[in-house]
């Protein structure tokens, strides 16, 4: 390592009063030091340069998204005509993850239900290797970026942020035995990981120059989430990391081995960022987060609903704990749902993609065997015992039903043998949940308005919600049927089943050719 030939004495703490009991957090810095740091935090890169030598092919300047604004025009308008929000955020136990097969995540729930309250279908666009989340919101892969993200003047250059709908503080994250003082003095002699797109780096830095400290500044693998950073602390496989204080204290109600040190900086307020062109969308969410969290002279208050929320993935330890079971978890175990094993034997035998199958179940029954639907569709993959056979006496048996259900889904697969594998799962799970008969209805009218009946896309996805009206319906030989659910069902399973093969290996020889399916769709025209 190179030497640095700069002096660091150590940084003496002006002694608060009334400082907080032990266990909790404790502020460093009086309040006019605090907030000027934060002002420094905004600007360029600082301190004794050459103690980083080492690290520095780890350590970026602030980094300019590779599509640093909008490319695409869509705003909540276009968003309602579509259907479908879509959710930048990152795949972690506080913004969204799989869990028994469903989606979680705090940042997930919150936004499902901005969703929900418009009409609208929810699409998570998670980055891969290499993509910055701001480039996939101004190219237009998503829509809104909900990923617990703090609200910087920096980034602003790129995006619009919303109220915010949190506020946290930055925590020092050391080893449980590690008897380092609770003050600043904490950071000497550390070499502290960040996660690769945290924009803490500056902040520490001017710390750094400001009293000067003596520690490195490292970034994590792009993969690797804060989470993991503080279980490579527990398991002392690094020495130190800095977090967000709600992420750390959920992650250590399951985590042993690390503790809380101090807090590093100021207060920072957490907000959903839209493109700069979506005045109308940002309008809409901060109506709704304006009814969930606002800021009194009292202090911060919350709905119900948020409160219950922020409880469930921040403070509830049987349910953080709970979400951590590896079984339950896809990203840890590659399990889907404890049926996996049998989902596998009859989709191989059928030659379909076991997960898409899975995809289908927890949509149809959230894997409940006993499930029975108002119309009397039965168990697992909810089927009508006249269509079953000699399954029919069964269905309540998860092998029964299973394999029911893969017979028809394989029939109906095969009935769209001449269209490719994209388009033709689109009409093979719109034909499973609609019925032959309505999507023919569907596939007629996309002649009769000018559009191609083999292609889902602007075309029978348009048609099958027009069987909700009169004058289309009493026109065609099935008559009303709501069609909406049918195109909302199928977005559901695909989006599913693309998260879904992000985790969890596809074990047999069949049907592992799926373009357009295992990768999230293009930009919207």
């Amino acid at each position: 390592m190179t030497s640095c030939t700069c002096q660091f004495p150590k940084y003496a703490v002006t002694p608060r009063q009334n400082r907080p009991r032990p266990g909790r957090f404790r502020f460093l810095l009086p309040a006019k030091t605090a907030s000027a740091l934060l002002l420094l935090g905004i600007y360029g890169l600082s301190g004794c340069q050459p103690i980083e030598q080492e690290y520095m092919h780890q350590v970026p300047e602030q980094i300019m998204p590779a599509v640093p604004h909008p490319t695409v025009e869509r705003d909540f308008v276009q968003i309602l005509n579509s259907g479908v929000i879509r959710m930048v955020t990152r795949y972690n136990s506080s913004s969204y993850f799989i869990h028994k097969g469903g989606e979680a995540g705090f940042e997930y729930e919150l936004f499902y239900r901005f969703a929900r309250a418009h009409g609208l279908g929810v699409e998570v666009v998670i980055p891969e290797p290499g993509e910055d989340l701001i480039s996939l919101l101004n190219s237009g892969r998503g829509d809104v970026l909900a990923a617990g993200m703090i609200s910087d003047e920096r980034l602003s250059l790129y995006v619009s942020f919303t109220r915010p709908y949190n506020f946290v503080n930055k925590v020092l994250i050391l080893p449980e035995d590690d008897a380092r003082p609770d003050n600043l003095d904490a950071l000497n002699g550390l070499t502290i990981h960040l996660p690769s797109h945290s924009n803490f780096r500056k902040e520490l830095q001017d710390l750094r120059k400001r009293y000067n400290l003596q520690f490195f500044i490292a970034s994590a693998n792009p993969l690797t989430e804060p989470e993991e950073l503080i279980a490579k602390v527990a398991r002392r496989e690094i020495p130190a990391t800095v977090v967000d204080d709600n992420l750390a204290l959920a992650a250590l109600t399951y985590l042993t081995g690390a503790r809380i040190g101090p807090w590093i900086g100021t207060r920072q307020p957490v907000a959903w960022a839209v493109r700069e062109n979506s005045p109308e969308l940002k309008a809409a969410l901060n109506n709704f987060l304006k009814q969930h969290f606002w800021v009194t002279p009292e202090g911060q208050r919350r709905s119900r609903t948020y409160g219950i929320l922020y409880e469930r993935y921040y403070r509830d330890e049987r349910q953080i704990r709970g979400f951590q079971t590896e079984e339950d978890r896809v990203d840890k175990s590659g399990r889907i749902s404890i049926f996996d094993d049998l989902i596998q034997a009859e989709a191989t035998k059928a030659g379909l993609d076991w997960r898409m199958v899975a995809a289908l179940i927890y949509q149809e029954s959230r894997f409940d065997p006993e499930a029975v639907s108002s119309a009397g569709a039965i168990g697992l993959m909810q089927v009508l015992p006249q269509f079953a056979g000699e399954y029919a006496d069964n269905l309540f048996d998860p092998t029964t039903n299973i394999r029911a259900g893969v017979r028809l889904l394989k029939q109906t697969y095969q009935a769209y043998a001449y269209l490719d594998s994209l388009e033709r799962w689109r009409f093979t799970l719109a034909t499973y949940h609609a019925g032959y008969g309505h999507v023919a209805d569907a596939r007629r009218l996309a002649i009769d308005i000018g559009r191609n009946p083999n292609r889902w896309d602007s075309s029978v996805e348009i048609a099958l919600p027009r069987l909700m009206e009169q004058r289309y319906f009493s026109e065609t030989r099935h008559g009303f049927y709501r069609g909406a659910e049918t195109v909302a069902y199928v977005k559901a399973i695909l989006h599913r089943f693309r998260m879904y093969t992000r985790f969890s290996p596809q074990t047999t020889a069949q049907d592992t050719s799926l373009p357009g399916l295992a990768t999230p769709p293009p930009p919207p025209e």
